[in-house]
């Protein structure tokens, strides 16, 4: 809400003199680029800005909004561009907020130290994987050098897609001239030897094509290595008949994950018919995981990188998709309880467990919806809207509803 001021005008009845000094600064940045119909000093400065102006714009948003950036930087201020709520839809509003974010020092150590952890963890995750001759003797043995290098082709796999994944991220912030952290990997010795890896950004995405590109360009980097590792690990892979083994998981089949065994073993796996399915090996099974963690990324959600791509394609209108997305992760998640699964037998093939925890981060800790870049104006281009929805099948082929079950 604001409220209305001397400041507070059209073009028609105030003359521009009238502002004072500071604010006619601001304002003759702006107007340069823009045909200024009214100004406003908003009621909360912190939330609104303190200064308001809408109009036209004069020239294409994404030539006037880095001007307008950069020159409000250098005094200290910061610019957010908007469609104005009017019946006017070529109409815009320029907010200029007091500040701007200086980003710190990375302190590296702290990234070298997560990511040598990591590596000892998927180490010692890929030796124990499989059949590999370990030499123990007390369980602090399974640290031994000779050991962990055991689980080198795991961890190699596994680390590689991360980083491409991460430094896809980082490398097209750079490009962007945003301020970004190197990747932050982070260990875990239990399960798949790590919880993935992430960077920060350390200031506000400018517009809505950087943040197309930051977003995606992770996942797309992430998947060139690890389809070309999943086809070599499935290729090197046996297909036998599983014995029973108390405790046993079967690994999901997403849409990419079936096609590749189909169409390098010529048989659909599992078997229904003979039993039989592919034994997968370290490399494989990194690769399944770098595939899973990328569908996950890749969630319409909030600020995923899924997240990051419905906003940048349709705005406010991706709050439809994420809404859609945490309905069917519901359904998934209550698909897994044991009253409904007698109720409704068929939905034990969509049903599992491990959803309720997304939806606990997804509602409490990553957020539903995507809060909109400083310019929300600048829409993406053919080219760019052609890879969103590219990255959109890319996701619907490698998503895995049952990521895990019992064998």
């Amino acid at each position: 809400m604001t409220k209305s001021l001397p400041l507070s005008y059209t073009e028609s009845n105030i003359p521009p003199a009238s502002t004072p000094p500071v604010l006619q600064e601001l304002r003759t940045i702006i107007e340069t680029d823009m045909a200024i119909e009214s100004v406003e000093v908003p009621r909360d400065p912190r939330r609104d800005g303190q200064l308001a102006l809408r109009g036209r714009l004069l020239r294409p948003s994404e030539i006037a909004f880095p001007r307008w950036r950069e020159a409000l930087s250098q005094r200290g201020y910061t610019p957010t561009l908007r469609w104005a709520e009017t019946g006017n839809k070529q109409d815009v509003v320029v907010r200029i907020f007091a500040g701007v974010v200086r980003p710190g020092r990375s302190r590296v150590w702290i990234n070298a130290i997560l990511f040598l952890l990591t590596v000892v963890s998927t180490l010692f995750v890929g030796s124990l994987y499989g059949d590999n001759n370990l030499v123990l003797e007390t369980a602090w043995d399974l640290l031994r050098p000779q050991n962990l290098i055991q689980g080198l082709p795991f961890a190699a796999t596994l680390l590689g897609v991360l980083a491409a994944h991460e430094f896809g991220h980082y490398f097209a912030a750079r490009f962007h001239k945003v301020a970004v952290t190197l990747p932050y990997f982070i260990p875990m010795p239990l399960s798949f030897g790590t919880l993935g890896a992430f960077i920060q950004l350390k200031e506000p995405i400018p517009d809505r094509r950087k943040l197309f590109d930051i977003g995606v360009a992770g996942p797309l980097a992430g998947l060139v290595l690890a389809v070309p590792l999943l086809i070599f690990g499935l290729a090197t892979s046996p297909v036998i008949v599983p014995p029973p083994a108390p405790g046993a998981m079967l690994e999901g089949n997403s849409i990419l994950y079936f096609t590749a065994k189909w169409l390098i073993f010529g048989k659909v796996l599992p078997n229904g018919v003979t039993g039989e399915d592919v034994i997968m090996n370290q490399v494989t099974f990194a690769a399944w995981i770098g595939l899973l963690v990328t569908a996950l990324n890749l969630l319409p959600i909030g600020q995923l990188d899924g997240g990051h791509t419905v906003f940048a394609l349709f705005g406010k209108r991706a709050r439809m998709v994420n809404l859609a997305t945490v309905g069917l992760m519901t359904l998934f998640a209550v698909a897994s309880l044991g009253p409904v699964q007698q109720l409704l037998p068929f939905l034990e093939e969509v049903g599992f467990t491990g959803w309720f925890l997304w939806l606990f981060l997804i509602l409490f800790v990553i957020g539903v919806e995507h809060p909109p870049a400083l310019d929300d104006v600048t829409e993406l281009d053919q080219r760019r809207r052609w890879l969103g929805f590219f990255v959109i099948l890319v996701f619907i082929v490698t998503f895995v509803p049952v990521p895990m079950r019992p064998l």
